[in-house]
């Protein structure tokens, strides 16, 4: 019972008590008195009553509309983001149509990503660094390599012989135009010729003859160092009569955000042929 409703009976009390009161006056007492109780008691019902949330109705639309702009918002930067450049099928026509394949064909191509293996030295386990992941390749159109991913490498062997007749190291060059505006011409022209792939020896024979054992399941290997491995590799080569070339789709900082494609072409300038050509995603990372 609040302070009100307390004051009003004290009073009803002292004017029945202690004066005589008219009719009139203790009617209007008495109704007042009622009526505060009355309140009181609605009151306390209201209290009792657990809220009800706000109807989704209640919601102005210009929150509604606001909200469904920022989720909007968000999802389309976190697409943007995601976004990359993709290989696709390779090359398109119009790219590989300006490359004029040598006599010379690459082959025996491998590729894969360049990264540490294991194998056995009785209860020892040795890690080396090689060529790992590998898959092969073949040549499309004479001399289109399989297109790389950042960071991927490529081993190719040619004939020497053939090869050297085609001219010395100074004839040779790579070439690399952006995939979707060849016609802005070679990239080397604008960028320093070290930021897309311009080396052919990226690798050495001890990436490509792994140690005996080793965890990527490669039947063709050999003991003992890098070098001595090295070493296995070239003599196996020159039995064959063949000249190791590799590149790679190394990173660069002047690449896009989400990428871009580079095609490229191993060219001769003195006999304006490209011994292979190839595509590859160049990315900052």
């Amino acid at each position: 019972m609040n302070r009100k409703t307390i004051t009003l009976l004290l009073g009803f009390s002292l004017f029945v008590n202690v004066m005589p009161a008219s009719a009139d006056f203790f009617k209007d007492l008495k109704s007042k008195v009622k009526g505060e109780l009355k309140k009181e008691a609605k009151d306390e019902a209201k209290k009792a009553i657990p809220k009800k949330a706000i109807p989704k109705k209640a919601i102005p639309k210009a929150v509604k509309k606001s909200s469904q702009r920022t989720a909007a918002a968000t999802v389309g930067a976190s697409s943007a983001a995601a976004a990359t450049v993709s290989l696709g099928d390779g090359p398109s026509d119009s790219l590989t149509s300006m490359t004029t394949c040598a006599a010379v064909k690459p082959e025996n191509i491998v590729t894969g990503y360049m990264g540490d293996y294991t194998f056995q030295d009785g209860f020892k386990k040795e890690k080396r660094s090689g060529l790992i992941k590998r898959k092969a390749g073949a040549p499309k159109n004479g001399c289109i390599l399989p297109s790389l991913q950042s960071r991927q490498l490529a081993y190719m062997e040619v004939d020497t012989k053939a090869f050297e007749a085609l001219g010395s190291s100074n004839d040779w060059s790579m070439q690399c135009v952006r995939s979707n505006k060849p016609g802005e011409g070679a990239i080397s022209e604008s960028e320093p010729r070290t930021e897309s792939v311009y080396s052919v020896s990226t690798m050495t024979g001890k990436d490509m003859m792994l140690h005996c054992g080793n965890s990527e399941g490669v039947s063709e290997c050999a003991e003992g160092s890098n070098s001595s491995r090295s070493g296995a590799w070239s003599k196996k080569l020159k039995a064959k009569g063949k000249t190791m070339l590799s590149i790679s789709a190394f990173t660069s900082t002047l690449a896009p955000a989400g990428g871009e494609k580079l095609y490229c072409q191993y060219y001769n300038s003195k006999s304006r042929v490209s011994l292979f050509a190839f595509e590859y995603i160049r990315s900052r990372k």
